[in-house]
């Protein structure tokens, strides 16, 4: 015995006012930001509707390392993030270009880390970007497994970017 499945496909829309909880006159179709309408069964981001991609910390660092080995990410997760050279773009920028991508308020990128050579052998992570500096945010915070005797994982760091008005300016201000 068959049974017959309707397909489901994610229109590219604003839900509408009154908020995209698929309640009201708007039939039902609106999935939180998402309009479910029959086709494939899956959302913007090729996953099946109802599922969302909000990572922990550890999550997102199993994802990099499989991105390192691997050289892709498996199904979906592949067109939730984008490999670009953040640094050549501000960060006003990268938001309106990737906004279709984000997924619960964020959008997800793979950079690789660019270093310049100061005095002596240290190297030193480049955070001039287009625009303004990319500046350490805080102290940064040691990822660790909890499965694992709280091997350390990785470190998390909180970046902010801070907009130069003109080129040499030294008072830029910080964004938000």
């Amino acid at each position: 015995m068959s049974a017959w499945l309707p397909q489901l496909e994610i229109a590219a829309e604003q839900p509408p006012e009154g908020g995209g909880d698929g309640g009201g006159n708007n039939n039902g179709k609106w999935k939180g930001k998402e309009k479910v309408v029959p086709k494939h069964r899956k959302n913007r981001h090729g996953m099946l509707v109802g599922c969302y991609f909000v990572p922990k910390d550890l999550e997102l660092f199993a994802i990099l390392r499989c991105k390192l080995v691997c050289g892709q990410l498996p199904g979906a997760l592949n067109n939730v993030f984008e490999h670009i050279r953040i640094l050549e773009f501000h960060p006003a920028l990268l938001h309106e270009t990737y906004i279709g991508k984000e997924e619960d308020g964020y959008i997800y990128f793979f950079n690789r880390r660019q270093f310049a050579m100061k005095a002596g052998n240290k190297r030193q992570p480049t955070r001039v970007a287009k625009g303004g500096t990319w500046k350490a945010s805080g102290g940064s915070k040691t990822v660790r497994s909890k499965k694992v005797d709280g091997i350390d994982i990785g470190q998390k760091l909180t970046m902010m970017f801070y907009e130069r008005r003109f080129e040499g300016d030294r008072n830029p201000i910080k964004t938000n």
